[in-house]
C-alpha cells in the first residue's frame, strides 16, 4: 500500500487531541488544517492568553468553536501534567507534544500515577514514503531506545507490527537491519538480529529475516545480485533498526537528503503521542497526526 493509504482515516467522530504547549503557529498551522478537515476535538494546553492571541489572528471563530479547549498552563511542568492528564481521564485520545522538551512530556507519561504505560517498551515507530520503492515501509526505532537489548528488542517489534496491522498491513514482513547479512559475532546486531529471527520464526503475525543489510531490505535487484532470497528481501514492510544512532541517521538521511513524507509517533503507551522535533514541518506534524489517528 502507499503512504497516503495508510493514512487515511475513514471517522475522526468522538477524536480528541491533547497538545502540550500550543501556542505556536507551527503547532496551530496542523491542528487548524485538520480542524477544518474533521470534527474532532482538540484540548490546547498552553498559556491562555498567548493562545487566544494565536488563535484569534488564525481564525477569530476558532475562540467560539466548542472543539477548541483552551487549558492555562503557566510552566512547561504542568503544561504536561495538564496534557498527560486530558489523555489519563479519557478526555482525550492522543498526545501531542507541542514546543516543549521531550524530557518533560515522557517525565509525565511515565508518572505512574497516570496508568499509561501499557507494553514493556515505548518506541519510535515512523512510517516513511521512501523515493523509488512501491510501498510505504514502517521504521523503528529512530529516537527512543539507545541501545536496546535483545528483550526491549522483541517489544520494539511487537510495537511495530500492531502499528502495521492497525493500519492495514496484514502481515508485515520485517527485516533486522545491520552491516552485514550474515552473522559475525563482532557485530552484536547480527547475533541479536539471528536470535530475534529465531524467536519470531513461528510468529503468525508477521514475517522475519535478518540481518540484513538496508539495499537487501528494500532492493529486489540487490538481493538478486548478492543471490539472497527470501519473503522480506526486497519486499519489506518494517524496517528494525540495529541501534538508535543508526536509526536516527537513516531517519534523518531520507528526510533531509531523500525528501521522503514521514509521518512519526510514540507506541506502547495506552494512547499513541505524536512526539514531534520542534525542527518538524508543519507537514510533518499534521502527517503524524493522522498516523496516530490510525492508532487510537
Amino acid at each position: 500500500m502507499k503512504f497516503n493509504e495508510y493514512i487515511s482515516v475513514t471517522s475522526t467522530q468522538m477524536i480528541a487531541l491533547s497538545v502540550c504547549k500550543a501556542a505556536d503557529m507551527d503547532v496551530l498551522n496542523p491542528l487548524y488544517q485538520l480542524y477544518q478537515e474533521s470534527t474532532m476535538t482538540f484540548h490546547l494546553v498552553d498559556d491562555q492568553e498567548k493562545l487566544v492571541h494565536l488563535l484569534e489572528s488564525l481564525d477569530a471563530s476558532l475562540i467560539q468553536s466548542d472543539r477548541i479547549k483552551i487549558h492555562h498552563a503557566a510552566s512547561d511542568v504542568e503544561a504536561a501534567e495538564i496534557a498527560v492528564g486530558l489523555v489519563a481521564s479519557n478526555e482525550a485520545h492522543m498526545l501531542m507534544k507541542g514546543m516543549v522538551s521531550t524530557s518533560v512530556i515522557l517525565k509525565e507519561v511515565l508518572n505512574k500515577k497516570h496508568n499509561l504505560i501499557e507494553k514493556p517498551v515505548l518506541s519510535h515507530v515512523a512510517l516513511f514514503d521512501l523515493p523509488n520503492y512501491d510501498k510505504a515501509v514502517l521504521i523503528t526505532d529512530c529516537a527512543m531506545n539507545i541501545a536496546p537489548t535483545v528483550e526491549q528488542k522483541k517489544a520494539i517489534i511487537e510495537n511495530a507490527v500492531e502499528v502495521g496491522h492497525k493500519i492495514g498491513m496484514k502481515t508485515p514482513k520485517v527485516a533486522l537491519l545491520s552491516a552485514v547479512e550474515k552473522v559475525n559475532p563482532k557485530i552484536q546486531s547480527t547475533v541479536d538480529a539471528d536470535e530475534l529471527k529465531t524467536h519470531f520464526s513461528n510468529s503468525e503475525d508477521l514475517v522475519i529475516d535478518g540481518p540484513l543489510q538496508y539495499d537487501l531490505a528494500i532492493s529486489k535487484s540487490a538481493a538478486e545480485i548478492k543471490g539472497l532470497d527470501s519473503l522480506v528481501v526486497g519486499d519489506a514492510d518494517i524496517l528494525i533498526a540495529p541501534a538508535l544512532d543508526a536509526g536516527n541517521v537513516l531517519y534523518k538521511s531520507l528526510v533531509y537528503s531523500a525528501n521522503s513524507k514521514v509521518a512519526a509517533m510514540i507506541v506502547g503507551a495506552k494512547v499513541p503521542i505524536v512526539l514531534t522535533s520542534r525542527a518538524d514541518s508543519s507537514e510533518v506534524k499534521y502527517l503524524s497526526i493522522k498516523l496516530a489517528m490510525n492508532n487510537i
